[in-house]
């Protein structure tokens, strides 16, 4: 079989992926079609109850209205990370994260958000200097079908430069990446001030866990949503190593102050109880899925 995959196949492969990277199509592009693509890669039971929301540094979230999916998809993890990568034909996902912060906007909204910009590119002109120009630039790809392959992609990237021309698009503040007139940063720059936004603001929840978002958002600029997704983080996380037997350890009121909003000196018995309660099936079965290596790296971070 490993000779099957070998030549042209595997000649148009390299030479496609690097004709999208040059183009400064890579990652972020392949991510967007893993959440595209969703229903073809897991399977239309999965992708009824399971919805992908992103993909951050390898990490893929995943929104489910019911925890028995989280507890569920956890014993598929390497499968399903599997199969993306392979669907992909990238290393995109190395890990599985589940949030209680469903996707902004369904399925049926970005495909027609694509579409729409596909037919604005496709309404733009190429000249013939300019298609002559991608022709010479490809002249050294002696496999015609591939060549071929390569000319439209080539031709589509020339649209879409007009496209942003005429858009207004313009550098990026932090990088040479053109971005949309509205926005002062491109995606993968926007995505690194994010990730460096949610580390504070998970630092902020760890020194103060009964912070609320108007808090945080003293000091840290923010959103409601970025805190919520922090604190469920963190809950999701105490809650895989407490033993609900134990309600005076440190964990649980760390687990209390992030879930009731107070601070420890007003911890009662009773706060203590209904934090047990609440999260009852969290401790017994519903966030197993997070692997004893994950825990200890979270405990040696602190």
């Amino acid at each position: 079989m490993a000779d099957k995959r070998s030549g042209k196949l595997e000649k148009m492969n390299i030479i496609f992926s690097q004709a999208l990277k040059g183009m400064g199509v890579g990652k972020e592009f392949f991510s967007h079609m893993v959440l595209f693509y969703w229903p073809r890669i897991v399977g239309k039971h999965i992708s009824a109850n399971v919805k992908p929301v992103k993909i951050e540094f390898k990490k893929l979230y995943l929104y489910s209205v019911h925890p028995v999916w989280a507890t569920q998809l956890s014993y598929m993890e390497e499968e399903i990370i599997k199969k993306i990568n392979n669907y992909m034909g990238e290393y995109l996902v190395e890990k599985i994260v589940f949030t209680n912060i469903p996707p902004a906007r369904n399925s049926e909204e970005k495909e027609e958000a694509v579409e729409n910009i596909g037919n604005e590119i496709r309404k733009i002109n190429i000249t013939d200097q300019e298609l002559k120009n991608i022709e010479n630039k490809l002249s050294f790809i002696e496999d015609e079908k591939l060549r071929k392959i390569i000319y439209k992609v080539r031709i589509n990237d020339e649209k879409f430069k007009k496209y942003r021309g005429e858009k207004k698009w313009h550098k990026c503040q932090k990088c040479d990446v053109l971005c949309p007139s509205d926005e002062l940063l491109c995606v993968k720059c926007k995505r690194e001030e994010k990730h460096k936004r949610l580390i504070s603001i998970r630092k902020y929840l760890l020194d103060m866990p009964w912070a609320r978002y108007c808090d945080v958002a003293k000091d840290i600029e923010c959103t409601a949503n970025e805190v919520n997704e922090e604190k469920i983080i963190l809950m999701q996380k105490l809650a895989a190593i407490i033993n609900p037997k134990n309600k005076d350890s440190f964990y649980m009121d760390l687990l209390t102050m992030l879930y009731k909003s107070v601070p420890p000196e007003k911890i009662t018995e009773e706060m203590r109880e209904s934090t047990i309660k609440k999260f009852r099936y969290d401790f017994n079965d519903g966030f197993k899925y997070m692997r004893k290596d994950r825990i200890n790296n979270w405990k040696n971070r602190q």
